[in-house]
């Protein structure tokens, strides 16, 4: 049986119920704080399964375990979580259009067929660390789909940041990782962490897919030029 650390985060693996699925999971738990609950897209129910919303982070989903008829039950299941839990994407196609995966609105990493488990446990680990795991071109669909209906109007919430927390989120809204923020700056990335910790708390926001629809419809695109 995996190890689990004490403080790891909690997630639900929808995939099927089989020795493979089970060995995957015992695996990212092995080297990941991740305490992972199998759960077969069969038993998708409206009420969440037994499954506690407070206490769930991530929704991990075997993108080929998913089929067509268990979609309208997943979106039922995700009712009833609350909007701070994140999807994560496995065993995704490598021919997948974009499009496709922008219908995913809490998305926060991707994973094809060919990846290994070191990809996958090197892309896990910065999802714990509160970046995105996904292509740049991906991350630029996505950029690109918010700032097209981004508002023409800056909210107070984003002038009552700090100067440094507003380079910050604007960097983050462009689809800066944390690495790039801080080599745009000049500064530390343990700096960066400190200051998007503050900024989510500032703007009550959970996490980066949060924080950049909150940067489309809290800053006008002037802010950008």
């Amino acid at each position: 049986m995996a190890t689990v650390t004490r403080n790891a985060r909690r997630a639900i693996l929808l995939a099927d119920n089989n020795l493979q699925s089970s060995l995957l999971k015992e695996s990212i738990e092995k080297k990941v704080a991740l305490e992972i609950r199998l759960m077969s897209p069969e038993r998708l129910t409206p009420d969440g399964g037994g499954v506690t919303a407070s206490e769930l982070d991530f929704l991990i989903i075997d993108y080929l375990a998913l089929g067509e008829r268990h979609l309208r039950r997943y979106l039922e299941f995700k009712e009833s979580l609350t909007d701070n839990v994140q999807e994560v994407l496995i065993n995704t196609p490598e021919e997948i259009p974009n499009s496709e995966l922008l219908k995913w609105q809490n998305l926060v990493g991707v994973f094809y067929t060919s990846d290994t488990l070191d990809t996958l446990t090197q892309g896990f680990n910065c999802i714990l660390d509160g970046e995105m795991w996904m292509s740049r071109k991906l991350v630029f669909e996505y950029i690109k789909l918010y700032r097209e209906r981004q508002c023409l109007k800056t909210s107070p919430s984003y002038t009552n940041l700090t100067k440094r927390e507003q380079q910050i989120i604007k960097l983050l809204g462009d689809g800066a990782s944390n690495t790039q923020i801080a080599e745009e700056l000049f500064v530390s990335e343990n700096t960066v962490k400190a200051h998007l910790h503050n900024t989510f708390k500032k703007i009550k926001v959970k996490n980066r897919v949060q924080a950049l629809l909150w940067v489309k419809n809290n800053i006008a695109s002037k802010e950008f030029v």
